[in-house]
């Protein structure tokens, strides 16, 4: 009566199994009851198990709102593979592919095309025995166009090319249309889905992951964006979605690391400063400067500044640290050479200063040109009498010396005056009194400068 009430309580497929277990089990016992050791005559029925049930096919999900070029995945199980896939609008929905294997699992991936208003799709899939599911698709109407643009904003740095350097801020804009007709007052909501940026949120400038911007009235949805200043080189993915709708859309663009100051920083005076040396005095070489300054003034980037002079034997800088967008800092130069300097700003962008220059100066004048002493006296003869005395005028230039050439002549007899000086100037004969003279009664003197002028004084033999 149990094994009754059990078995109508038991679906077919587990009735099927009861009996046959049962059965099995009996035959073995009847079996194994003979007497006498008379061995049993009965063959053993093998127990062999029904087929597995077949799994009823199902989709997951049966049902979703789907977006143009945005892929919607839907797994597949149950029924018997191989699977295909049917659309009933193969112009919105063209027909999936089914991917995967029974390991992995098996799906279809809904690529939707646009739609200018929300549209019914079912997808039907179907395995190897006919067996179908149906998967319900809301094709939502587009809003957001294909024009998302981001654009770097000025300055943009230095071999970024058209993407953003680290430090940078872009400009981002969405259009919202819906049947050629531009959305106005449309919330979009921007997110950062990844890298190393953030929105710039209006009035406060604080930075967020994620901000909502309404459409003006050209259905534009325009946001400021700022990338980390130690953002590497990346490529990053902003998403932008329409709240009413919820259609998504990705955008990547590049990040460019960069620490060239080119196109952010700017100093003045931007030429070259050339300080040239003096001009010495006469007869010297020509010299560099030395002690010339200049004030350079750095605008852009962030402050604040440092600035460092690679070559300090020749140029040197006070402050070395500026602290204001404007600001500026001292150059001092010493001696000949060409350098610049380098400027960094808080966010690590560097850009290299005006050259300083510094070269020689004139040499100083020549000096004049030496004039060749000469001498002229006169008159070459003279006579003086006792105690008298006589004079000759030297001329020309240079310096004279004045000698008796003439032998003999008693110390004291004759006096010349002055036995050297500079020319010009006057020489005296003296004829003293008192003292004999030399047995010639001529004296020749030698006035001797650029060259040897002899002058002779007739003087008396005896003066008493």
């Amino acid at each position: 009566m149990a094994i009754k009430n059990y078995l109508s309580n038991t679906g077919s497929w587990a009735k099927n199994t009861a009996f046959v277990a049962m059965f099995s089990v009996m035959g073995a016992l009847l079996a194994s009851c003979g007497g006498g050791g008379a061995a049993s005559t009965v063959p053993v029925v093998p127990v062999v198990p029904p087929p597995p049930p077949v799994i009823a096919l199902a989709v997951l999900p049966s049902a979703a709102d789907v977006f143009a070029d945005l892929p919607t995945d839907i797994s597949i199980s149950g029924g018997t593979p191989p699977y295909t896939a049917g659309s009933s609008n193969i112009v919105l929905v063209p027909s999936p592919a089914v991917t995967g294997s029974a390991a992995t699992g098996f799906k279809v991936t809904i690529l939707a095309k646009s739609a200018n208003v929300d549209a019914p799709v079912t997808v039907t899939i179907r395995d190897s025995l006919g067996a179908t599911a149906n998967i319900a698709l809301n094709v939502k109407a587009t809003t957001l166009n294909n024009a998302v643009s981001v654009t770097p904003l000025s300055p943009t740095g230095t071999g970024c090319g058209t993407g953003i350097c680290s430090g940078g801020d872009a400009r981002v804009v969405v259009t919202a249309v819906l049947n050629g007709i531009k959305l106005t007052n449309r919330p979009i909501r921007f997110d950062v889905f990844q890298g190393d940026f953030r929105f710039v949120t209006p009035g406060t400038n604080a930075l967020v992951t994620s901000i909502v911007v309404n459409t003006d009235e050209n259905g534009e949805a325009v946001v400021r964006m700022t990338v980390l200043v130690t953002a590497p080189t990346q490529v990053a993915t902003l998403s932008s979605t329409d709240t009413v709708s919820g259609l998504v859309r990705r955008t990547n663009f590049n990040i460019v690391q960069q620490t060239n100051g080119a196109g952010i920083l700017s100093i003045l005076p931007s030429g070259t400063t050339t300080f040239t040396g003096g001009k010495p005095a006469v007869g010297q070489p020509a010299q560099c400067p030395f002690g010339g300054v200049v004030d350079h003034y750095i605008y852009g980037g962030t402050p604040p500044y440092i600035v460092v002079s690679p070559l300090p034997q020749y140029l040197s800088v006070f402050p070395s640290i500026v602290t204001t967008n404007g600001g500026s800092y001292r150059v001092s130069q010493s001696g000949c050479g060409t350098s610049t300097l380098i400027v960094t700003d808080a966010l690590n962008r560097a850009i290299e200063s005006p050259s300083v220059a510094s070269v020689v100066g004139p040499a100083g004048d020549a000096p004049p040109p030496t004039v060749p002493p000469t001498i002229a006296v006169t008159p070459t003869t003279l006579t003086v009498g006792c105690g008298q005395t006589g004079t000759a005028s030297v001329s020309g230039s240079g310096t004279f010396t004045a000698t008796v050439s003439t032998a003999g002549v008693p110390a004291g007899s004759f006096t010349v005056t002055p036995t050297a000086g500079t020319i010009p100037g006057t020489i005296s004969f003296t004829r003293n009194n008192g003292v004999a003279a030399a047995s010639a009664t001529s004296i020749v003197v030698n006035i001797t400068g650029a060259t040897v002028v002899p002058v002779t004084i007739t003087v008396p033999a005896n003066c008493p």
